[in-house]
């Protein structure tokens, strides 16, 4: 009788040991995963910023864009004026170059 009190209090002094080890590999892996949900938060949110400054920059160069169409308008009306073309229309290809630099910057990750 001693002999299987003895065998049953050893078992569960094993048992609980192991159980113990699984709690700490288990406290650890909890402790890593929230230290990698955190990185991934860190990364969300500057990920969100640089998102939300694209877009800001995208209406720009739609508001930039729309002016230029307006000189693209002008220019044309004024083919027949006094009005110097030819410096009207190096202004347009210093705005269409400036554009053009705009959308690569935007292309780019």
């Amino acid at each position: 009788m001693k002999q299987d009190i003895k065998m049953q209090y050893l078992s569960l002094r094993l048992k609980i040991s192991q159980m113990l080890t699984r709690l700490q590999e288990n406290e650890g892996t909890i402790h890593d995963l929230q230290r990698q949900l955190q990185t991934a938060q860190e990364k969300l949110d500057c990920k969100t910023e640089e998102l939300a400054k694209a877009q800001r920059r995208l209406k720009e160069l739609e508001k930039n864009f729309k002016k230029s169409d307006k000189i693209v308008k002008i220019v044309v009306n004024t083919d027949n004026t006094a009005v110097p073309t030819a410096e009207l229309k190096e202004k347009l290809e210093e705005y269409i170059v400036k554009i053009d630099q705009c959308i690569e910057q935007l292309r780019q990750p």
